[in-house]
């Protein structure tokens, strides 16, 4: 299991749904545990005339007729405000006063995050069903949220993203092939996260 799972799950367990709900304004009782409906605003032009909506804190979620979408903490952070999703995980961890949760040896990112050195280790936990692009997408997200939110120093956050954009301008150049750029991405990634725990630590 990922950090990142372990955050979202530390959410939907924590942070009772019909609280995030009221926060954003919408009519529901944030101390009621039963279902209730409210107007939901993110479809159509923003005015529900209906109750189209229905939260479900059994499940830490609500669902929209009208949008045909089910949402929890993290995505109604997310369309409300537009944010990413490791940004959305922050905002909320911040707003009601989750500490970090710290990186485990059982974690995904640590495993990979703790790789050592060798191109050869890197090169193996690339997922071979994904492309540059792809990877290129997840790296950007991950640096994007550590930086917006001040997980990462901004000298490191600075170094990180100057590297970033020199393999994506190379690849796009056809100077360095996309496996290779692939594999330049996976140490980025490696080093933003060991830059983050490290600040963590301090």
């Amino acid at each position: 299991m990922s950090r990142a799972r372990r955050r979202a799950d530390r959410i939907r367990e924590e942070i009772p749904i019909q609280r995030v709900l009221a926060d954003y304004g919408y009519e529901v009782d944030p101390n009621y545990d039963g279902e209730q409906q409210f107007s939901c605003d993110l479809h159509g032009d923003g005015y529900d005339m209906l109750p189209s909506a229905r939260v479900y804190p059994d499940s830490a979620s609500w669902y929209c007729f009208a949008c045909d979408v089910t949402r929890d903490a993290i995505q109604t952070v997310r369309d409300k405000e537009g944010l990413e999703f490791f940004p959305a995980l922050k905002r909320i961890e911040n707003r009601y006063g989750l500490s970090a949760l710290p990186f485990e040896e059982g974690d995904d990112d640590y495993k990979k995050g703790a790789a050592h050195g060798a191109t050869k280790e890197i090169t193996g936990l690339l997922d071979p069903s994904k492309s540059f692009e792809d990877d290129q997408k997840r790296v950007h997200t991950l640096l994007d949220g550590f930086t917006v939110d001040k997980d990462l120093p901004m000298e490191d956050a600075l170094k990180l993203w100057e590297a970033f954009d020199k393999i994506s301008y190379h690849v796009y150049k056809k100077t360095l092939s996309e496996a290779n750029g692939r594999v330049a991405l996976a140490k980025i990634r490696r080093k933003a996260l060991e830059k983050v725990k490290e600040a963590a630590k301090g």
